[in-house]
């Protein structure tokens, strides 16, 4: 493992527990098709970009947590909500976070993302 990669997978120990970051680098859905996808998510997003200062982690959740909801990414808004959840965003912030896109991306959006929500709370009840 190189520097970037150690210091990525660091990073994101503050948003998922060990069993997530275990399953995030033995279990690639994508390593058939893309193989160094993983790697680039690791050292680049998280060892570069995530691991920068100025942003308690709670905060840097809750902005790529909007992030992907504006783009109607469903997988990733339900993977963000959840590591929102685990770097110690309340279920309040998430929803008001989301309740504050409407003006901006429109109801249909953020229904979908309030209902990934829903499951995501669920699940960590």
């Amino acid at each position: 493992m190189n520097e970037r990669f150690t210091k990525g997978l660091d990073t994101i120990k503050q948003y998922m527990t060990e069993e997530e970051v275990t399953q995030m680098i033995t279990s690639d859905p994508l390593a058939d098709v893309a193989p160094d996808l993983r790697k680039m998510i690791i050292e680049f997003a998280y060892g570069d970009v995530y691991a920068r200062p100025g942003l308690e982690a709670k905060n840097r959740a809750l902005v790529v947590i909007t992030a992907v909801v504006t783009q109607g990414a469903a997988p990733q808004t339900k993977t963000h909500i959840q590591r929102g959840y685990h770097a110690g965003l309340t279920q309040t912030e998430i929803v008001e976070a989301l309740l504050q896109l409407v003006p901006y991306i429109g109801f249909p959006k953020v229904q979908n993302a309030l209902t990934i929500a829903q499951q995501v709370f669920a699940e960590k009840i």
